[in-house]
């Protein structure tokens, strides 16, 4: 089956899939005619598995080794609740800063950045995080410029030139098709590019 397809069944972006793939948890077949990714309901149920397994929030990494079998589920699940227990002591403390930011009931000018202390392990992962996401903010936007500029590129530029070519028999220069084929191949490698990090970066946000 096609990616398509699998996005379809497994509810999952083909820039995660793709991510999955280069991190060796999935190893699709080829179409020996089109060398085109072939995918098999053994990699549909794969991918459900994975997808179960980062909900939980359990890394690529352990994925990988229990896929290779050096650990069991039970192993990375008992490491991740372990991860879990510590997770929630901090989330309690950062409640408890939360409340006391309420009780102030202060403005921006105000703020209290003291009650913070920023090289506490737990505001320290929750500060780079938060800096990745907003990285990946930033990148969604450029990605959704790019896809932009191409499909603008591709929906007018080319109809009008197939439309002067076959109504009017009138072929525009190459040195005008050219820059336009340019831009429109460009801009969709960007974009793709630019979806591979985005993939990267919310990965290593939710580990």
């Amino acid at each position: 089956m096609t990616i398509k397809e699998v996005e379809q069944l497994v509810d999952m972006k083909k820039a995660n899939i793709r991510y999955y793939e280069e991190e060796g948890l999935l190893a699709p077949g080829r179409n020996k005619e089109n060398n085109y990714r072939e995918y098999s309901m053994h990699d549909v149920e794969d991918l459900k598995k994975i997808k179960f397994l980062r909900v939980l929030g359990v890394p690529v990494k352990d994925i990988r080794r229990v896929k290779e079998g050096r650990v069991t589920v039970s192993e990375v699940i008992g490491a991740r609740k372990a991860a879990l227990e510590q997770e929630m002591a901090e989330l309690s403390e950062a409640r408890s800063l939360c409340d006391k930011l309420i009780q102030q009931n202060g403005t921006f000018d105000n703020l209290d950045v003291t009650l913070m202390d920023m090289q506490n392990a737990f505001f320290k992962m929750r500060g780079e995080k938060i800096m990745r996401l907003d990285k990946v903010y930033r990148l969604e936007n450029y990605r959704n410029m790019c896809n932009r500029i191409w499909q603008t590129i591709f929906l007018i530029y080319y109809p009008a030139m197939l439309s002067l070519k076959f109504v009017i028999h009138y072929e525009l220069p190459f040195w005008l098709t050219l820059p336009m084929t340019v831009s429109v191949l460009a801009a969709a490698a960007t974009a793709g590019v630019i979806d591979y990090k985005i993939a990267h970066y919310k990965e290593e946000s939710s580990n």
